[in-house]
């Protein structure tokens, strides 16, 4: 298999296996990060010596997102001092998260080499929506025939609940968000406009029809169908929020749009909640909306005193994955659940807990760089597909950035790694020339040497 095969590879198998939470699967993914962008850039060094070039050749998205690279590589340069002196309450703790972090940062070099082109783009895409219909499938038929199996072994919580091959259904829920994200953006980028005589116009509708563009439609449905199944109450919330916040972006600052884009988006809105809603129980998630206050949730409490051990901690933090250990001695007297609290429900005050301000800052700079060349990307780009992946870049960032704000999603591997795919595609959408598709004598040398 080629590298290019690989990396789709683990595209599709990341939420797989529990959503790499078990400590026998996220190694594999970092370890397949590192091994893969150290077999790209040996090629290009091995490139630049045979050629003689002055500089490896590298994407133009690449080299563009280089600052945003180094950012996110500051913070294991942190990490990894947090595990060295140690700052750290738990020393093995935080070198596991220093693996971790090394793990995604490679994964985000890696997509940013690997999406180099309108194709690569285009079947990236399609292969994380294919592995969210693939859950979004999976976890509805486990709830509609009452059969209960997670990942080939039976489910002991969240039975009756959607989950697919992931324990908890709040990250299957994040997983679907970032997928229906990006599968809008690429029906964004296959608008069709009619235009000609009636039976020109019906042509084009008949082409649509028997096109591709229906059969993402019908995945994406399927995967809202999931999605409500979740009943996620920050699931289902974070993804018509940014649908609502990205699409009324997309209006307001998109040039040449067409009035099936705008139609498309509406309908978006329009059909998921009025038809998917009505028959697969939207109500019910409203019904635990309406149902939480401050009696039945302990999650803004554990929020407080997550902070408070950010503010005892501000510059150095408790060391990166560790908040299991510092929590129980700020666990104020209101917080009455009886379980254990292994992350903080909030990713963004136990990022800020564990890193220290400064990394914490690194990091939100890197995120708030991704998103603005996402909103760019809508704006300055002449491209439709590019137009469309930023899109789905932005409305996917959003919709985690909301969600994360109540659970910790960004804590499962799979998420995490889907996240920075987002971060990588919204420099590829905002960076990339729309010509990209001509492959450069780098990918001709690449097919050769790879038989």
């Amino acid at each position: 298999m080629t590298r290019w095969g690989c990396f789709q590879a683990l595209l599709f198998i990341l939420p797989l296996p529990f959503g790499g939470a078990a400590d026998w699967v996220w190694p594999w993914f970092a370890v397949t990060a590192m091994v893969l962008l150290a077999l790209d850039l040996r090629e290009r060094l091995l490139f630049q010596s045979v050629n003689h070039l002055p500089s490896l050749t590298l994407p133009v998205a690449f080299t563009r997102a280089l600052p945003v690279l180094g950012l996110l590589a500051a913070v294991q340069v942190w990490v990894f001092f947090q595990w060295l002196w140690p700052t750290s309450v738990s020393v093995f703790e935080t070198y596991q998260s220093l693996l971790k972090g090394i793990g995604l940062t490679s994964f985000f070099a890696l997509a940013l080499l690997n999406l180099d082109s309108r194709r690569r783009v285009t079947r990236a895409i399609w292969i994380v929506v294919l592995a969210a219909a693939f859950q979004a499938i999976f976890g509805a038929l486990m709830v509609l025939t009452g059969w209960e199996l997670g990942f080939f072994i039976e489910k002991s919580a969240y039975r009756g609940l959607a989950t697919g091959t992931y324990i908890n259904r709040n990250h299957l829920a994040g997983y679907l968000e970032m997928a229906l994200a990006l599968g809008i953006g690429l029906l964004l980028a296959q608008s069709t406009q009619y235009r000609g005589s009636f039976r020109q116009r019906l042509r084009q509708l008949v082409r649509m029809l028997l096109s591709t563009k229906v059969v993402l439609r019908l995945l994406l449905a399927i995967m809202v169908i999931a999605l409500v199944l979740t009943r996620s109450r920050m699931g289902n919330t974070a993804f018509f929020a940014s649908l609502m916040i990205t699409g009324g972006l997309a209006l307001v600052l998109m040039r040449n749009k067409t009035l099936s884009t705008t139609i498309l988006l509406s309908s978006l809105l329009v059909i998921d909640i009025a038809i998917v809603g009505t028959f697969f129980g939207v109500e019910k998630v409203a019904e635990r909306l309406q149902n939480t206050t401050s009696e039945t949730e302990s999650r803004d409490e554990v929020t407080r005193d997550t902070l408070q051990i950010a503010r005892d901690h501000l510059l150095t933090g408790i060391g990166a994955g560790t908040f299991i250990y510092s929590y129980p001695a700020y666990k104020s007297d209101d917080v009455t659940a009886i379980q254990v609290y292994n992350n903080a429900h909030n990713d963004h005050a136990q990022f800020m807990a564990e890193f220290g301000l400064p990394a914490f800052l690194l990091l939100a700079l890197a995120v708030l760089i991704s998103a603005w060349w996402a909103i760019m990307a809508m704006v300055k780009r002449n491209s439709e597909l590019f137009k469309g992946v930023g899109f789905g870049a932005c409305m996917g960032i959003i919709a985690l950035l909301i969600h994360s704000a109540v659970d910790f999603n960004l804590q499962i591997p799979a998420n995490a790694y889907m996240f920075v795919l987002l971060l990588a595609l919204a420099a590829v959408a905002r960076w990339t020339p729309h010509k990209s598709e001509k492959a450069p004598e780098i990918r001709r040398s690449r097919s050769a040497h790879n038989g």
